[in-house]
């Protein structure tokens, strides 16, 4: 098994698995876990922003058009979708964004053990899966992953991003 060829695929440093392996997380980890989390914060501002925008113009409008809709039903109909649903709607849409990028603030290392099996979806695009924990990957592991082999994977709960792996031993044929 060759580390280095780990090390390099995942983008992790021998103290960044040494850090993960005692439940922590590595001073280079940490600061770019804060720069993300900054960066997601800001994005998640920008996007919710947007959102409240659309919830408060259909609002607007449907608050608008249901007092002057000539038919009662008419008015009803309006003022329960776009000045009800379409503004709860969104705005959920938004508070979600928030408190999704409000989860990278607080970054919790988990770990998941067990024999490795590469995957090639059919878009394309590739997976890890470790035990019954499925991870997308952004390239092909194969030349690096023994298949059936048994590692142990360090990773971030909000994003299922891979930290760091461990090699732990040959599967068994």
């Amino acid at each position: 098994m060759d580390e280095r060829r780990l090390r390099k695929f995942f983008h992790f440093a021998e103290d960044d698995l040494l850090a993960n392996c005692r439940g922590q997380f590595s001073e280079h980890q940490m600061k770019r876990l804060r720069e993300e989390a900054k960066a997601e914060q800001a994005s998640a501002r920008s996007s919710a922003a947007i959102l409240f925008v659309i919830a408060a113009a259909g609002l607007t409008v449907g608050l608008t058009i249901g007092a002057i809709a000539p038919a009662l039903a008419g008015r009803i109909l309006i003022l329960l979708l776009m000045g009800i649903l379409w503004p709860f709607m969104w705005a959920g849409k938004g508070v979600r964004i928030i408190r999704s990028a409000h989860a990278l603030q607080e970054p919790r290392l988990c770990e998941v053990s067990g024999q490795a099996l590469t995957i090639r979806h059919p878009d394309g695009s590739h997976g890890l899966k470790v035990g019954e924990h499925m991870f997308d990957l952004d390239g092909n592991a194969s030349g690096v992953i023994v298949e059936g082999d048994k590692y142990t994977l360090y990773y971030l709960e909000a994003t299922e991003e891979i930290l760091s792996v461990e090699y732990l031993m040959p599967g068994r044929s």
